[in-house]
């Protein structure tokens, strides 16, 4: 790695972390806070190599695990901080279709990963107040109907994210990358 490369990882590790830190200080979306901390490493590809943004990935993840609470740096870790490296490998196939499916297919793979490990090792049951709004409309297990209902309601919102990630890296792109 190149001294000009080790330098710009070290300033987006440090633009990440406190990007992620600001979700437990800050009152908005903690998913906007997510998708913004998301499109630092689409920015490091741009600007230096692959390499550097895994470096940037994992020095993040890891730094993130001692300073920001539990919940957002695994979010990070399993979906949030790795999708700009899938989806620079991803894009680079150049058909839409299968871009989208394979998209799908690893946000599907995060989110069923993220849901078992929130549930069943941190003890976060991101559920609970779904569960009890379906158990007033459904006799069989609410805990399954929330958590497929979540599961639909998510392929959506993926979508719209990446969409926006688009236009951060698109925006990104034309206003900034050229004018440095």
């Amino acid at each position: 790695m190149k001294a000009k490369d080790i330098a710009l990882g070290g300033i987006l590790v440090a633009l990440t972390t406190i990007v992620l830190y600001a979700t437990s200080i800050l009152p908005i979306s903690t998913l906007a806070i997510l998708t913004i901390a998301s499109a630092l490493i689409p920015v490091c590809i741009i600007r230096s190599n692959i390499q550097t943004s895994i470096f940037v990935y994992i020095s993040s993840s890891l730094i993130a695990f001692f300073l920001v609470p539990i919940n957002i740096s695994f979010l990070y870790f399993v979906f949030f901080g790795v999708y700009g490296i899938i989806k620079y490998f991803i894009e680079r196939i150049r058909k839409e279709k299968l871009e989208i499916v394979l998209k799908v297919v690893f946000f599907n793979i995060a989110f069923i990963i993220g849901f078992i490990i929130m549930q069943n090792v941190l003890g976060i049951n991101i559920i609970a107040g779904l569960e009890v709004l379906m158990s007033r409309f459904f006799d069989t297990s609410a805990r399954t109907i929330a958590t497929i209902i979540l599961w639909i309601v998510a392929q959506p919102i993926f979508l719209i994210y990446d969409y926006a990630m688009t236009m951060i890296i698109t925006f990104y792109m034309e206003r900034i990358h050229k004018n440095i």
